[in-house]
């Protein structure tokens, strides 16, 4: 069997919002555990952003003399060295604490992460799939829509490489904090209808998958529309629920969670 049929047949892992913070080892290790209990099985992992409470992908330069690596965030970063340097795929797209990451990984660790600042569309087992972080679901928040134009620009990411790594984290944690208030407080406990509304508009768009996070809760929903069978996936959140999803080509999907190697 020829390498890159090999690959096409090991499966494929969708993990997101684990939200890890500074000097949070326990969650750290917990996901670094998940990630080796994998790695045989993996042939693609997937980010589906806020991997981290904050992440910006520093630029070398006269204040900061090489790229800002998070020292605690580094095992995680060598553990995705040690996967892609092992053949694995990784894609990461930008959630709404992720920032400018599109050369981060290629400057830092000479490793080629495939970067989306956005949703992009893919073919698994040769159906349409639209997969992304999920913050621009709900399209009736403005506000935030308003915001993220503003903190996702050029203009403010030169501000933010200005500003350095520690003051930018202080300022990002009052702002989760704020986020977290209105947000994410407890545990979510019930589907979000943005979000399902929003896979719907996809699927009208001839996409047959639809694979999000952001929302914190984990779902699967199957839809027959004029004779065809559409899915919505939301991953949930790894820092809730522990919860992932795991694609086995060519067709099989399955809504996980994951306790300490079960």
């Amino acid at each position: 069997m020829a390498l890159e049929d090999y690959k096409a047949k090991k499966d494929w892992i969708f993990i997101g919002d684990a939200h890890i913070r500074r000097n949070e080892s326990k969650e750290l290790e917990l996901l670094l555990k998940f990630l080796r209990s994998e790695s045989k099985s993996l042939g693609c992992l997937v980010i589906l952003g806020d991997l981290f409470e904050f992440f910006f992908g520093f630029k070398p330069s006269a204040w900061h003399k090489r790229p800002s690596l998070f020292s605690d965030y580094l095992p995680v970063f060598k553990e995705f060295e040690r996967l892609y340097r092992d053949g694995v795929r990784i894609k990461y797209f930008e959630g709404n604490h992720d920032f400018f990451l599109n050369s981060f990984f290629l400057n830092s660790f000479n490793i080629n992460i495939e970067v989306y600042p956005d949703g992009s569309e893919e073919d698994l087992g040769g159906k349409r799939t639209f997969i992304a972080h999920g913050d621009l679901s709900n399209q009736n928040d403005y506000g935030y829509r308003v915001f993220r134009r503003i903190i996702k620009n050029p203009l403010s990411y030169r501000i933010i490489q200005f500003a350095g790594p520690d003051l930018s984290y202080k300022v990002a944690k009052i702002l989760s904090r704020r986020s977290y208030r209105r947000f994410h407080s407890g545990l979510p406990y019930k589907p979000l209808p943005a979000f399902r509304e929003y896979a719907r508009k996809k699927f009208l768009e001839d996409f047959e998958i639809v694979i999000l996070g952001h929302s914190h809760f984990p779902e699967r929903i199957e839809e027959i529309i004029g004779g065809r069978r559409f899915l919505y996936f939301n991953v949930g959140a790894w820092i809730n629920y522990r919860s992932f999803l795991r694609y086995i080509p060519p067709d099989k999907f399955l809504l996980s969670r994951w306790k300490d190697g079960q």
